[in-house]
């Protein structure tokens, strides 16, 4: 694959509560790779204080990512991700400044990847050498479709991966959402004592 691109459009009614309500799904066609489609859901043999989203298409490697429950969101904390055959693991630095140094880092197939906040806080990057598969939501909040370009020989792994990776929660890899979040982080990661 060089340089392409195609659209995901939300698939569910759209109103449900942005917390409480199931969560959205989305679904579309990647040219050459058939129709895909992205779902939360609670994390399979995980207990209720995990949440996943998972990737399934045609041709397209299906992926699981489950981590601490944020909302309907996993965390990228205590994570598992899963690739078509290939368990990945997931790391970052909390005390990074830059977007490169807040970035999550990605193990996955013998590659190494970093996921990171744009430019513009509706754009991520998915980046590996030779590579970028950039995502754009149409809203920040509330998107209802997902804008997909790729740049480099972008493989079914890495749009897999990419894909993925939309569906947890990384508000805190842009600076100014670090400190918004960092309440309900520590919130959730503390025992349910109530």
């Amino acid at each position: 694959m060089s340089t392409a691109g195609f659209t995901l459009s939300r698939t569910d009614s759209g109103a449900a509560s942005r917390w409480l309500g199931p969560g959205p799904s989305w679904g579309g066609v990647i040219p050459g790779l058939g129709s895909v489609e992205l779902r939360y859901g609670n994390a399979v043999g995980r207990g209720d204080s995990f949440a996943q989203f998972s990737v399934t298409g045609e041709r397209l490697p299906q992926g699981v990512f489950s981590g601490i429950r944020f909302g309907r969101a996993p965390l990228p904390a205590r994570a598992r991700v899963r690739v078509g055959e290939h368990t990945g693991t997931v790391s970052r630095r909390r005390s990074g400044l830059s977007r490169d140094g807040r970035a999550l880092r990605v193990g996955l197939a013998g590659r190494a990847y970093r996921y990171r906040r744009g430019q513009d806080k509706r754009v991520t990057e998915l980046l590996r050498q030779g590579i970028v598969v950039r995502v754009t939501c149409d809203d920040w909040s509330r998107p209802v479709t997902l804008d997909v370009r790729t740049e480099g020989r972008v493989d079914a792994v890495d749009l897999s991966l990419a894909l993925l990776l939309q569906g947890v929660y990384t508000r805190h890899l842009a600076q100014g959402g670090r400190w918004f979040s960092l309440p309900g982080r520590i919130l959730n990661r503390m025992p349910d004592i109530f």
